[in-house]
């Protein structure tokens, strides 16, 4: 009894015109390189036509150069500062204070100072 009741249904859908399935349809877009966005997220941020806003890139943004990074350990109460490596995002130097040999580390984009 089941079955005729399906089939029933099944060929009355199909007599109106329904689908016999369900289709989902999508509008995805996915772009690779500089997210744009429908508003402006901060004040360097630029408009683009057909795009949005977007944050233009440059090279090293905000890095710190090593003769900065040393002035900032110099100031933070270190003296007889000298360069071990200047690369990458860890800046290191050596410098004494109190007396003793410390490792100092920089952060080349914040500029955060720290001992090892």
């Amino acid at each position: 009894m089941k079955s005729i009741i399906l089939t029933a249904v099944f060929a009355a859908a199909l007599a109106v015109g329904l689908p016999a399935t369900a289709e989902a349809k999508t509008n995805v877009k996915i772009y690779f390189g500089v997210p744009h966005y429908s508003y402006r997220v901060g004040p360097d941020y630029h408009f683009r036509d057909g795009y949005g806003w977007y944050r233009p890139a440059t090279i090293d943004r905000g890095r710190l150069s090593c003769g900065e990074a040393k002035w900032r350990v110099r100031n933070s109460g270190f003296r007889n500062v000298s360069t071990i490596e200047c690369r990458g995002r860890t800046y290191t130097f050596e410098a004494t204070r109190r007396g003793r040999d410390i490792i100092v580390y920089v952060n080349s984009r914040t500029g955060e100072v720290w001992r090892g």
